[in-house]
């Protein structure tokens, strides 16, 4: 059986342009022979078609569109799960300008110490990506509708510490929670803002900077991204009433989120470890609630 596609196709260019194109493209697909389905999600800077087919990508529709339309860019994203590939392909007067394509080592889904939340609204209350460094240490990225940071928290039979940075590679922001046994005890956090910031480890910093990107490829859009890509995802916020904000939530995994958890009940994704969920809480504790008394 033929594995199962999920593309994206965007056409960007000349606004003036767009309604011709798209309706060469609809035309030019009527006569292309795929198995599957297509959804629009246009915006008034870009098309966009979201496809989910088994066989192959429709390329060739699109290829002849941009050899009418010259001054148009195709730009074509695609995951095969099964076959654990994805790429990128960008088409400009009928000829392949980029192409690249690599394995996908797991679905974003099933990557191990994920956590998003968010309001019912889709509002991001808080996103994660974690990693274990040691026995009682972990490092990360997190971010919500407003802020990110990198972070590391390490734990002791004492106390938990947990550090984060604030615009820079360094580390400027601490936090300690007094242990109580294997539990976080429930005194509020002390925070104190470090005199001397204490600068990210350069080796280390390069692999969170790689976390984060690769998390918020899978997770993450924001408002101030490229105005054509905006404009594609405020359009689908706006079809399924979901709040724009800073930071938000890709559609297509709210709109799963939400089926899952019902109608006008908060939205969650984890995969975060049973032994690594104390984590989150100190997340939640420390930075997510710490927004106002944070220097800016």
């Amino acid at each position: 059986m033929d594995l199962l596609i999920h593309a994206t196709l965007t056409v960007s260019g000349d606004r003036a342009q767009l309604a011709a194109c798209d309706a060469r493209i609809k035309s030019l697909l009527v006569e292309e022979v795929f198995s599957g389905e297509f959804e629009e999600h246009h915006g008034d800077d870009a098309l966009s078609y979201d496809f989910k087919v088994r066989g192959g990508i429709p390329f060739p529709a699109f290829a002849a569109a941009s050899q009418e339309f010259p001054g148009m860019t195709i730009t074509a994203e695609w995951v095969n799960v099964a076959a654990g590939r994805k790429g990128r392909a960008q088409i400009v007067a009928g000829k392949i300008t980029e192409h690249a394509e690599e394995s996908v080592v797991l679905a974003a889904g099933d990557t191990r110490n994920r956590h998003v939340q968010t309001a019912p609204d889709g509002t991001l209350l808080l996103a994660v990506a974690l990693v274990q460094t040691g026995n009682d240490a972990w490092v990360g990225y997190v971010l919500n509708h407003e802020r990110d940071a990198l972070f590391c928290v390490t734990r002791s039979a004492e106390a938990v510490e947990f550090l984060a940075t604030e615009g820079a590679p360094e580390w400027v922001l601490r936090w300690q929670i007094l242990q109580a046994g294997a539990a976080v005890a429930g005194d509020a956090p002390t925070m104190e803002v470090i005199a001397s910031p204490q600068p990210v480890n350069k080796k280390q910093y390069a692999e969170l900077e790689q976390l984060a990107e690769s998390f918020v490829a899978d997770w993450i859009w924001f408002r101030e991204g490229s105005p054509e890509a905006s404009a594609i995802h405020i359009d689908r916020f706006a079809r399924y009433g979901y709040t724009v904000r800073a930071a938000n939530v890709r559609a297509a995994r709210l709109h799963a989120l939400r089926n899952e958890a019902g109608a006008g009940q908060p939205m969650v994704h984890t995969t975060v470890e049973p032994e690594c969920a104390w984590i989150i809480d100190v997340l939640w504790r420390c930075w997510a609630d710490s927004g106002d008394s944070v220097t800016k």
